[in-house]
């Protein structure tokens, strides 16, 4: 699903009247914010539906596919959204 399709969904969602740009607007700032929240607390959780949290990854040594020789991938950080256990319940439920 694009933009786009997420906000038509959001819109159809809202109980007020509202445009897919502004649905797309308010989408934005709520993604913004949880990002700023992530960088400054490393972790954001929402009760019965998930946990966004940096995970730092350790560098590691790969063979290089083109020239076969080995480098080494640097230590990095990543962001990581995993689903609490009610929320999988509630998914498995509704298939």
């Amino acid at each position: 699903m694009n933009k786009r399709g997420f906000g038509k969904l959001y819109q159809k969602n809202f109980d007020e009247k509202i445009s897919v740009n502004e649905a797309i607007k308010e989408i934005e700032c709520f993604l913004e914010t949880i990002s700023e929240a992530v960088i400054r607390d490393k972790k954001v959780k929402f009760m019965n539906r998930g946990t966004f949290e940096i995970l730092d990854k350790k560098p590691r040594r790969i063979a290089d596919p083109v020239t076969k020789e080995p480098k080494i991938i640097y230590p990095r950080k990543d962001v990581r959204f995993k689903l609490s256990e009610n929320a999988k319940k509630s998914l498995w439920e509704t298939r």
